[in-house]
């Protein structure tokens, strides 16, 4: 079994959404005053890897704890996006061409990964609303990128965020190291958040197993 981790670390000073709230990691116990090492973590819900439920942009959307835990283990693909440059759309036509089952994780790998942390990284491609209702339509349950947002972040419009969580498709965001996955091959994904009650999405530690 081959295991491919997809995930950012998490760190003081990484890259965040512009406006999110600012991240510490700070010692709470220390070995030198007290009996063991123990960290506080002061984080938001979509720091670094993470994983939106349908409360983060619908009020009466359904927060990450009423979804069980297979919901977050699913098989998939990653289909590749790497001709997509800065700016552009990913659209329906540019997704037409893959092999989508019911339930399944659609990865869209455009090798914008590569630029966390850089200016470049919020310049990057997104999904169009065609884009997110062909997935919908294609009964995908998870779609996960290795950028910013599933919507331009610069933009002031939320149409894929609200077509696919309107229809409970989750989205995982900022995926690590998509290039180390073969394009069209079969994986199980695993994108498992932290159990939070009532929150609208957590950090998660992604993973594609080859089995």
């Amino acid at each position: 079994m081959n295991i491919i981790d997809l995930t950012h670390d998490i760190q003081n000073g990484m890259m965040i959404y512009p406006g999110d709230p600012e991240i510490a990691i700070i010692e709470g116990l220390t070995h030198e005053a007290d009996y063991c090492h123990v960290d506080q973590l002061h984080l938001n819900t979509h720091v670094g890897t993470h994983i939106d439920a349908p409360l983060h942009f619908l009020p009466e959307g359904k927060p990450i704890s009423a979804f069980p835990a297979d919901s977050f283990l699913r098989r998939g693909i990653a289909i590749d996006l790497r001709h997509k440059k800065a700016g552009e759309p990913i659209t329906a036509e540019d997704l037409s061409s893959s092999r989508l089952e019911q339930g399944c994780a659609a990865v869209l790998v455009t090798g914008w990964y590569r630029f966390f942390g850089r200016e470049e990284y919020l310049k990057h491609p997104y999904l169009s609303k065609d884009g997110a209702e062909y997935l919908v339509e294609q009964g995908v349950s998870i779609v996960a990128v290795d950028f910013l947002n599933v919507d331009q972040t610069f933009g002031d419009a939320w149409d894929a965020h609200n077509v696919l969580l309107g229809s409970e498709t989750l989205i995982v965001e900022n995926l690590n190291n998509t290039f180390a996955l073969e394009f069209g091959k079969p994986y199980l994904f695993s994108f498992l958040p932290l159990k939070i009650l009532g929150t609208d999405g957590s950090p998660v530690r992604a993973v594609a197993i080859d089995d």
